[in-house]
């Protein structure tokens, strides 16, 4: 082997001139994850990072174009491309590919007719020959062969998505099916089939609409026209115009994945339990023969300096906030090291200027600051929310003061030294993740990046002086910036692309190409389970009686967690939680309380505390120090009433932000509703009169308290079983015995028969959740349950996503499962979830009840899910902080340890007829309740009462305030 050494800095790239079978890589000394980086003579870059914690591997194709290269009059491009990869090529995914391919070139030839045509009917008219010819042309499709190839790897986490200048597929795989998978992928690849393509643009029309209801994505979009008036990061989005979506080209699609998809402008990213050798052998093997062509990518302008303020506003049903967001210079600039810095100093989650001087001293909701960094241009931006009573204008004010403390330099020097301490830990805790890995690997593909900066970034970054800091920011952030208000009230701007008229297709799920029974008969080596033994891996021993001591050893880096998991009826004490929000605004007899976050902040460390547990994580080196400062704050903390009478506005603040998210709305708020009736835990608040009535004492009491209950604390880190035990039991003050938490149980409703609950909200979309209540926890039921959410319920080759989107064009997001309880005496549940277009939800809703009532029953795709289903549990192993949190879900629950066992000989043993059987008992011929949430002046109202009784119900009664 050659090494041949090239001094960078303080830094060495290290190339490597391997022989085994004469593939050459570059490495980076001091590389945290050893990657090693190829290119293939046709120019594929290839990113190799070895993991052996759980024989899987994360990986990333990623594509080195985004929405930035959409063509003007095309635009949302790249995005629908994305949808279509997943469609299949000549070779699969179609049963008659010479008769196919003839009525998918007229498809295309009448979408170009209908694009250059003006008159409106006779567009409609085009658009009904593309429907029928879609029709025919779907008769030799084979409904998700690639899905179906790919779970039957074991595949988790199969998904896509595009950005401004990327486009990334995503599979996470069982390690021994890494040669299956390059098989399947180097063919998926190597061609573009717009098969399916009318059913498929309706479900971007549906998350185009989705963007409609997205008060951030608004807030962002206009962010982005003041930033980038001429650049395509702002004179286009990703989901592209309307007018633009409705009148795609076919031809345009197959133009760009010709020019952009070719393998030197893209890279192969893999991470975890590989062989380096052998791997790259293997991706030679099936992406060497990829041709490689001249890219050309799209010029891009370049923008004028900015030099004015630019505001502008946009409106929504959701809390008010403001941005403001200052444009510099890209990845390879000084600028991109400059604001990563700038944003840490100003906001780090604990010691900034924004964290102490507005959150910290409760001048503002929300405030923070980040950094964005694209290829050809980065920002930095910051945001805030109003208290009550104040205008954005004011918090505006507010961020700026802040901008303009940094430039006077008002910080200590020594912070920039702890945010690169702090950044390395938080990096360095994120590489335990191959995901996290194989993220970055691809940042740097897209950024073209040499890795060796991505590594030594916060060694540049420790660098970097005040004054150099304080220098850039003066002459860099100036009245030079954009705001955008997001205010509360109606969007008189939103478009909606409404439905067109599809007739549902026939989907073939029996046949199977050539091409998948080739990949089927491809052998790859099984497997075999290890389930944890909970003895050998979690040792314990007890503090004082009711509160355990838990440890695992942490052997992949020096960082250390420590857990306090708390007495879980804590969290349903009202006054509980709210205690635990002052805690952090409190100080000690000896500390501030911003001392203690800049004590924290410079050991490294952070601490998180909730109504069910705290935990502290950081350096471990750190770990008693942080322990017993934590202790102090937690049982020193003292009476703050400045600090109380601003939480208790804030909380109040909050409550009112609260009821205008959707979100909240419907899968907090109405499900628990609709579960418990409307005495339940979500809406078990203080009213504003008991807010208005609580002392400061009364909380303080609370958290010295907090710890006389029953708990278990639980260690992961260096140190040994003994030395982490004798430090917890020597810092973390006891009384001499602990208590049991009031128990507080809300009993759940019978659903005995078809009720709907609906709330108004103004939104294009709707969205339905539908549950009914089923049998008491029944452990034998959970293989059963395993193996029913594969095959019919979740992921994208599953019954509901293939009937309901791929076949029907009736929403963007459908899915059904049935749920397992968390705790002995608890209920199993079936749910089903639908978001679409209003004016297809009456069609949606009766096509879901339907599957919900008549399982389809398809003997290839049910052995699929199984064979899936059981190499997700064969490639499973539970490490680290996971051993902990499996063992006490299984004692919550009554579990004994060796359920995985069972479930997967139980799984391995079940037969379609079995599914059926379980599907008959348990699912079939439900009531439900229905969570309705959309604007009713656009609502069928009468549709929902064709599924029962109808209940409007208020934000009140949903909230209980």
């Amino acid at each position: 082997m050659i090494s041949k050494i090239i001094l960078s800095g303080l830094a060495f790239l290290l190339l490597h001139v391997a022989y085994a079978q004469s593939y050459s890589y570059e490495t980076v000394e001091n590389d945290p994850i050893g990657t090693r980086i190829y290119t293939l003579d046709n120019g594929l870059k290839v990113y190799l990072s070895v993991n052996k914690d759980e024989p899987r591997i994360q990986t990333y194709i990623t594509v080195k174009t985004g929405s930035k290269n959409d063509p003007s009059d095309v635009t949302g491009l790249a995005h629908y491309l994305e949808h279509m990869v997943f469609k299949g090529t000549s070779k699969y995914g179609t049963s008659n590919w010479e008769k196919e391919k003839v009525l998918l070139k007229k498809i295309s030839d009448l979408y170009e007719a209908q694009k250059a045509e003006k008159d409106p009917e006779k567009k409609k008219a085009i658009y009904a020959q593309i429907d029928s010819v879609s029709n025919e042309a779907a008769k030799y499709a084979i409904a998700n062969e690639y899905d179906k190839m790919v779970s039957g790897l074991g595949a988790k986490g199969t998904n896509a998505y595009t950005s401004h200048e990327r486009t990334v597929y995503i599979n996470d795989i069982p390690s021994t099916e890494l040669e299956k998978w390059m098989y399947l992928e180097s063919e998926r690849f190597s061609e573009l089939v717009l098969r399916l393509f009318h059913t498929e643009l309706e479900a971007v029309y549906e998350e185009f609409n989705m963007g409609q209801d997205n008060d951030y994505r608004k807030a962002y979009t206009a962010m982005n026209k003041l930033l980038f008036p001429t650049h395509p990061y702002g004179t286009q989005t990703t989901i592209g115009e309307g007018e633009h979506l409705k009148n795609p080209s076919m031809e345009k699609i197959h133009a760009y994945f010709s020019q952009y998809y070719v393998p030197n402008n893209m890279a192969i990213i893999l991470a975890g339990d590989l062989d380096f050798d052998q791997t790259i052998a293997w991706v030679d093997k099936y992406f060497g023969s990829m041709e490689a062509k001249e890219v050309n990518p799209r010029k891009m302008p370049t923008e004028s300096p900015q030099t004015t303020i630019k505001t502008t506003e946009v409106f929504g049903p959701n809390e008010e906030s403001i941005a403001i967001a200052y444009r510099v210079g890209g990845y390879h600039t000084e600028d991109y090291l400059m604001a990563s810095l700038i944003t840490s100093v100003l906001y780090n989650r604990q010691a900034g200027l924004i964290d102490l001087n507005l959150v910290q001293s409760q001048k503002v909701i929300k405030a923070s600051a980040y950094s964005s960094t694209m290829h050809d241009y980065s920002t930095i931006q910051l945001s805030g929310s109003p208290k009550e009573g104040q205008t954005l204008e004011q918090v505006k004010d507010l961020l700026l003061a802040e901008i303009e403390k940094l430039k006077n330099g008002e910080f200590d020097e020594k912070l920039l030294e702890t945010i690169v301490k702090n950044e390395r830990k938080d990096r360095l805790a994120q590489y335990d993740y191959n995901w996290a890995r194989a993220m970055y690997l691809s940042d740097a593909f897209i950024m073209e990046a040499d890795w060796e900066n991505f590594v030594n970034f916060y060694d540049r970054l420790a660098k970097v002086t005040k004054k150099e800091l304080v220098d850039w920011a003066n002459e860099h952030l100036k009245d030079n910036y954009c705001v955008v208000y997001k205010r509360t009230g109606e969007d008189k701007n939103t478009y909606k692309v409404d439905k067109p008229q599809i007739t549902p297709v026939e989907l073939n799920r029996e046949d199977q190409s050539a091409f998948y029974m080739d990949f089927e008969k491809m052998k790859s080596i099984r497997l075999q389970p290890e389930f944890v033994d909970f003895d050998h891996a979690l040792k314990q021993k007890e503090i004082i009686k009711d509160v355990p001591f838990y440890y695992v050893e942490n052997k992949s880096n020096d960082l250390f967690t420590l857990f306090l998991d708390l007495d879980e009826n804590l969290k349903k004490d009202n006054k509980v939680q709210l205690a635990i929000e002052y805690l952090s605004f409190l100080g000690t007899d000896k500390y501030s309380a911003s001392e203690l976050k800049q004590h924290f902040y410079e050991l490294g460390v952070q601490y998180y505390i909730s109504s069910s547990s705290i935990y502290i994580r950081g350096l471990n080196e750190s770990f008693e120090e942080a322990l017993t400062l934590f202790e102090h704050l937690l049982l020193e903390s003292k009476v703050d009433e400045n600090a109380l009478k601003n939480l208790i506005e804030d909380a109040k603040k909050k409550r009112a932000n609260a009821k205008k998210n959707k979100w909240r709305i419907l899968y907090s708020g109405l499900y628990s509703y609709a579960k418990y009736g409307p005495e339940n835990e979500f809406n078990n608040v203080l009213s504003d009169e008991e807010l208005d009535a609580i002392s400061g004492k009364e909380l303080v009491d609370i958290l010295h308290s907090i710890t006389t209950y029953k708990h278990s604390v639980f260690y992961y880190g260096n140190n040994s079983f003994d030395q982490s035990y004798a430090i917890v039991k020597k810092h973390h003050i006891l009384p001499e015995a602990v208590k049991s938490a009031p128990e507080m149980k809300y009993p759940e409703l019978d659903t005995d028969k078809n009720i709907v609950y609906f709330v108004d909200y103004d939104m294009v979309q709707t969205q339905l959740l539908m549950l009914s209540k089923a049998e008491e926890w029944n452990p034998e039921l959970l293989p059963s349950i395993s193996l029913f959410n594969a095959y019919f319920g979740s992921g994208l080759s599953s019954i509901v996503f293939q009937e309901i989107r791929e076949s029907k064009a009736l929403a963007y997001s459908a899915y059904a499962y049935m749920s397992a309880p968390y705790k002995e005496g608890e209920s199993h549940y079936v749910n089903a979830f639908i978001g679409t277009q209003v004016n297809k939800l009456g069609q949606a809703t009766e096509a879901i009840i339907e599957l919900m009532n008549n399982m389809p029953k398809a003997e290839i795709q049910f052995n699929e899910s199984k064979i899936a289903a059981l190499k997700k549990m064969e490639s499973d192993r539970t490490t680290k902080t996971e051993i902990y949190w499996k063992y006490r879900s299984y004692e919550k629950a009554g579990l004994p340890h060796d359920t995985p066992k069972k479930n997967y000989e139980a799984v391995s043993e079940m037969s379609l007829n079995d599914l059926e059987t379980y599907f008959n008992k348990n699912i079939k011929g439900r009531t439900y309740v229905f969570c309705v949430i959309g604007k009713k002046a656009d609502m069928d109202m009468k549709s929902l009462e064709a599924l029962g009784e109808v209940k409007e119900l208020t934000l009140e009664e949903i909230f209980g305030y």
